[in-house]
């Protein structure tokens, strides 16, 4: 089952990140698997933000195979090499996980082939990729998500929609 809670931030004093927390939290109940934020941000006027993960949170998952720090390194290098190869120059660039980024980027390309090669590196997901929409999903409920990306730290950052997704187990 899914569940949607938002927030219209029209005050710069209130922390939207903890907001969203608290009423997500709420949606617990409904079984979590992964939580999603959508977060819409003022859009950039140069550039681009792409946030991307390149393996899952394989310590949430049961019989799961833990991707190797190296094998980590491996596929971040990949992705590197591609946003190098079409042209693309990385200016700010960040971590919350061993496995997810986030990427601040100049472009002037084929975006859709970017993304398209980008996704060809194994195991390696575009979650968002644009000037002001940016999208986190991960396993865990609403604080274990929001404690790893640390959005509980978001003051002024306008959230004008959150959604979690809950995943039915098989």
């Amino acid at each position: 089952m899914c569940g949607i809670a938002g927030v219209i931030n029209r005050k710069k004093t209130v922390n939207v990140g903890e907001q969203m927390r608290l009423m997500l939290q709420g949606l617990k109940h409904r079984g979590p698997d992964s939580t999603g934020y959508a977060m819409y941000g003022t859009p950039m006027k140069k550039g681009f933000v792409m946030r991307f993960k390149i393996s899952e949170n394989e310590a949430e998952k049961v019989k799961a195979v833990i991707d190797s720090p190296e094998q980590l390194k491996d596929r971040k290098t990949q992705v590197d090499a591609i946003l190098k190869k079409h042209g693309a120059k990385i200016t700010k660039q960040s971590s919350s996980t061993p496995y997810a980024f986030r990427y601040e980027f100049d472009f002037k390309g084929d975006l859709t082939a970017l993304a398209t090669e980008i996704e060809t590196v194994e195991k390696t997901e575009i979650l968002s990729i644009g000037k002001g929409l940016e999208l986190i999903k991960d396993l865990g409920d609403a604080t274990t998500v929001s404690n790893q990306y640390g959005l509980g730290k978001l003051w002024e950052l306008m959230v004008l929609v959150i959604h979690v997704w809950q995943l039915s187990r098989m």
